[in-house]
């Protein structure tokens, strides 16, 4: 049986062309072992330099190889003598199109340099595989009239075909696997028809938790949604493009995604951010990549610049601040300092993924386009949110094409949505379609005896409903006073021994306390939110999206009862 990448009979959209449509219905009917991935698009890595390239389809079979197959609509016009091709619509008007002969051909070629660069592809032990190209023309009764030099009958299609369209594909198989070139060949196999999916139509997890409610909710933000999938898709066809998009709507998923397709695929890799938190988050979950190097902004700049001085004997921290007197260290004089040392150390990637752009300030985005080997074809991707400008930096981004906009919130619950949505402010988001529970009220007059209700509320998550304390999160929104906040929570014990910690603390066990500064990018499944009695009014509204919008399954609002329900009738009259 037939699979189809992606799957959306009589969904289509309405940028598919109508030939193409009417060859995607006939693979549907395949009764073989096919796989068929439409309007496939990537980014290869040839002799240096970028290259992108796309095709109609790419039909695999595990015993056959694979086939790419571009599909031209309306009456065909082919003049060999010019090379010049026109497709005729029904309305009587004439339209240049390319050589769909050597665009299938190049197409096929590309494919096979794309399975090359892929790290799994010595891993299989593929060394030759049957791989073809072919034309398909729904529209026309006499396709085979089209032949040409380069235009074997048996590799051309017309609608006369469309209802059989199986004993098609095996005559244009038959003929690749008949000549002479691909006369030794290995099958593709299972292995090599999931690589093909991994490349050209890879689906992202993200790990489930472990309370049963929160386990179901988790199960529907398991796969990407169809929306992120399309945008991965055309990631692979531009180079330079900022991605926008609220909290919740997967950026840094994505972000990473990208990163470990990019180094997958070949291509030396940086993926980079500023917080400091985030950036160790990224570390972790991007382990053991081959091609990916991940590090915060300026922990990179810190190790270029040391490694530059060590070389050259200069100090360009000092030359930095000659040059420009009176800036700041690490937002001035580090990224300046960087441009420096590239000048010294001969340090360039293939592509770079910015997560939090919105963090990086103007002399940021020089250094990052002299680490890219070569300024107009090596990709570069930023995704950002300006409503979390928490650093009050957010520059213009060095990206050629439109920006491309996340629209779907896939994190959090429908309750958190709108509350953090109240203070959002940008393009539409689409709230999330887990309804979830409502937002509760830990109220109380004065510090001490918040803590004591934080403190009782995570004993009960932990001892009866039985959730891991990895899982839960106080965040701190007055990051002065935050000190005030932790002390308040010093001493007062939590079940089996555990005790308070920030994301600093390695191998202690106990559940994380941050400011919701030091915790943007990140998330929880349960999250306290605390400190909102006497926050600053110009920080308030970008404090408290922010916040709000780490939790995914629970939010709890810690202050005084009239603080708390300012901030919920908000929402609610947002919501209505």
């Amino acid at each position: 049986m037939v699979r189809l990448y992606p799957d959306y009979r009589g969904n289509y959209g309405e940028d598919v062309p109508s030939a193409e449509i009417k060859f995607y219905e006939a693979c549907a009917s395949l009764e073989g072992d096919y796989h068929m991935f439409h309007s496939v698009g990537w980014i290869s890595r040839t002799e240096g330099s970028a290259r992108d390239g796309e095709a109609d389809f790419l039909v695999c079979h595990p015993d056959r190889g694979f086939l790419v197959v571009e599909v031209k609509g309306g009456r065909i016009r082919a003049d060999y003598t010019s090379g010049e091709w026109s497709s005729i619509d029904r309305n009587g008007r004439e339209h240049k199109i390319k050589d769909p002969f050597r665009q299938s051909m190049t197409g096929k070629f590309n494919v096979l340099s794309k399975l090359r660069e892929h790290r799994d592809w010595t891993r299989l032990g593929l060394k030759k595989i049957s791989a073809g190209h072919a034309a398909f023309f729904p529209d026309v009764d006499d396709g085979r009239a089209l032949k040409g030099p380069n235009a074997p009958p048996e590799i051309i299609g017309d609608r006369s075909d469309l209802a059989n369209l199986e004993a098609w594909l095996e005559q244009a198989f038959d003929y690749w696997s008949s000549d002479g070139a691909n006369s030794w060949t290995n099958s593709l196999g299972a292995g090599g028809v999931q690589l093909m999916q991994r490349i050209f139509a890879r689906v992202v997890q993200a790990r489930p938790l472990l309370s049963a409610q929160i386990e179901l909710e988790e199960s529907q933000r398991l796969s990407l949604t169809n929306r992120q999938i399309q945008t991965l898709d055309l990631l692979s066809r531009q180079r330079r493009v900022a991605i926008s998009g609220g909290a919740g709507t997967g950026k840094t998923v994505l972000a990473v995604e990208k990163a470990k397709r990019l180094a997958d695929e070949g291509f030396k890799t940086l993926l980079t951010c500023y917080n400091v938190p985030l950036a160790s988050h990224l570390e972790d979950v991007c382990s053991g990549q081959e091609n990916l190097d991940v590090f915060g902004f300026h922990k990179l700049c810190k190790r270029i610049v040391d490694d530059a001085c060590r070389q050259s004997g200069r100090d360009l921290i000092a030359e930095a601040k000659v040059s420009f007197p009176g800036l700041e260290l690490w937002d001035h004089y580090f990224p300046i300092a960087l441009a420096y040392a590239l000048d010294v150390v001969d340090v360039r990637y293939d592509a770079i993924v910015v997560d939090e752009g919105q963090d990086f300030g103007e002399e940021y985005w020089l250094p990052i386009e002299m680490l890219l080997r070569d300024g107009n074809t090596s990709p570069l991707y930023i995704f950002h949110d300006e409503n979390q400008d928490v650093y009050t930096r957010a520059s213009t981004f060095p990206a050629d094409a439109s920006p491309i906009t996340l629209s779907f919130n896939c994190r959090n619950t429908r309750a958190i949505h709108e509350a953090a949505y109240h203070y959002y402010k940008g393009p539409s988001i689409d709230p999330p379609e887990i309804v979830g529970d409502d937002i509760q009220i830990l109220a109380a007059p004065d510090l001490r005896s918040q803590a004591k209700k934080i403190q009782e509320f995570v004993s009960r998550l932990i001892t009866v409903e039985k959730l891991p304390n990895a899982s839960i999160v106080v965040l701190i929104a007055d990051r002065i006073r935050r000190k005030e906040y932790e002390n308040a929570l010093q001493g007062m014990l939590l079940p089996s021994g555990l005790g308070w910690k920030d994301l600093a603390s390695t191998g202690k066990h106990g559940v994380t306390v941050e400011t919701v500064a030091r915790f943007k990018g990140l998330e929880g499944e349960i999250l306290i939110l605390w400190g909102l009695d006497d926050l600053p009014g110009e920080e308030k509204r970008e404090t408290l999206y922010v916040g709000i919008s780490r939790a995914k399954s629970i939010l709890a609002l810690c202050g005084r009862d009239e603080t708390c329900s300012d901030v919920l009738v908000a929402a609610t009259s947002k919501g209505t």
